[in-house]
């Protein structure tokens, strides 16, 4: 059974699109009769709406969230024989954009909490490296990444932040900060799962860094610094009008999706907590008590902070893990692995694995199950969804 055949998928997109498609198709009709469909007017807008949900003064379209990172890295001057910081959970493009800008990733650990990059770890690592020449944080599952004292350590040295925030757009941070506003630069995705998807690959940066803004603009297009004149070796990722009118379309109806994705969220932590579950954060806690239900919450983001859900990750023990996935199917309901390997444990990074285990990573791959969340899921499938949890993990 694939996720689009489960009575519960991971994700509706048919549904989303259904409430969409008049004012899809009357954008994508402007975009014919005006012929213009590469940047040009509309990507234009789209840039526009995306700088002003960031509240950044720069926003640049491209062709994906992994070029995205691509950009900023070279934007940032990152090239051959430099090193780059990143944490070792996150998909596979997070530590491949910077092999493929001709640098080498340095993988750091996560939190057990919130999944994301340990800061504390990440100075330590970034204290043996003397060619350390960016850091990326990741911002996993729709949580910002909270740098602490990272942020303080890379502004003293010069090392330029680049935020992942493929998964976050529209978050807050613990202090009730936009993406982008204590980074160097963020990166987007939209690809059709993200939480503003395209109906395609499709990508943007945000900055303030107007020079940067600029860099990256020349980079998407081959390089190219006027009309025929190449100052540099970029690429071609141009963002498709088509796919720019779509991304417009639905950041008019983002802050819905959003809020509802949140209250979804609530609903499932507040079902869970009934049935003796705590947050990740709170497994030490004295109540929390595994022989009731042995399964781990996501970790809440401190007021006036804002998760925003691109996942529901919840943790269970790693060898109940497989059998509860295999109960979900069996029941209709589609549930997801993210990420069944960390970044260093992938063949094509092993040159670059570090020679000590990444322990809250690799536990992390081993117990971490994603279950279904998406606006037009409803509560009552919520429920569904955490009865039949309930049922196979106090079996």
């Amino acid at each position: 059974m694939t996720t689009t055949d489960a009575k519960i998928p991971m994700l509706d997109l048919r549904a989303q699109h259904a409430n969409l498609e008049e004012d899809l198709l009357e954008g994508f009709s402007a975009v014919l009769s005006a012929g213009r469909f590469v940047l040009g007017e509309a990507v234009e807008a789209f840039e526009s709406d995306l700088a002003k949900l960031c509240d950044l003064p720069h926003a640049v379209g491209c062709n994906s969230g992994t070029d995205a990172l691509w950009l900023a890295l070279r934007g940032s001057g990152v090239g051959v024989g430099d090193a780059v910081l990143c944490p070792a959970y996150s998909f596979f493009a997070t530590a491949a954009t910077v092999v493929r800008v001709g640098a080498r990733p340095i993988f750091a650990d996560i939190l057990p909490g919130s999944l994301n990059l340990d800061p504390e770890d990440a100075i330590r690592r970034a204290e043996e490296i003397e060619d350390l020449r960016a850091v990326i944080s990741v911002d996993l599952f729709g949580r910002i990444c909270e740098l602490g004292p990272l942020e303080a350590y890379c502004r003293d040295r010069g090392i330029p932040i680049i935020q992942d925030a493929a998964q976050s757009i529209g978050a807050l941070d613990a202090t009730g900060r936009k993406v982008g506003s204590r980074t160097d630069v963020a990166c987007f995705s939209f690809y059709p799962t993200k939480n503003l998807g395209a109906l395609g690959d499709a990508g943007g940066v945000v900055t303030e860094n107007s020079e940067l803004a600029r860099a990256i603009s020349q980079l998407r297009v081959h390089g190219e610094s006027e009309p025929g004149v190449f100052t540099e070796v970029g690429i071609n990722s141009r963002l498709d009008a088509l796919q720019a009118v779509a991304l417009s379309i639905k950041l008019q109806h983002f802050d819905g999706w959003t809020r509802m994705r949140r209250l979804l969220a609530a609903h499932y932590d507040a079902l869970f907590a009934e049935r003796g579950a705590l947050p990740a954060s709170d497994a030490s806690d004295p109540r929390f008590d595994e022989t009731k239900l042995p399964l781990r919450t996501p970790e809440p983001c401190p007021s006036p902070g804002r998760h925003t859900y691109h996942r529901y990750v919840v943790r269970v023990p790693a060898d109940r893990r497989a059998g509860l996935s295999e109960a979900l199917e069996r029941e209709g309901i589609a549930s997801a692995i993210f990420y069944p390997r960390g970044l260093h444990q992938q063949p094509a990074l092993a040159p670059y694995a570090p020679q000590v285990p990444l322990v809250e990573t690799e536990r992390a791959c081993r117990e971490t199950l994603a279950l279904p969340l998406y606006p037009e899921l409803g509560f009552d499938r919520v429920e569904t969804v955490v009865n039949a949890v309930t049922r196979f993990l106090q079996s």
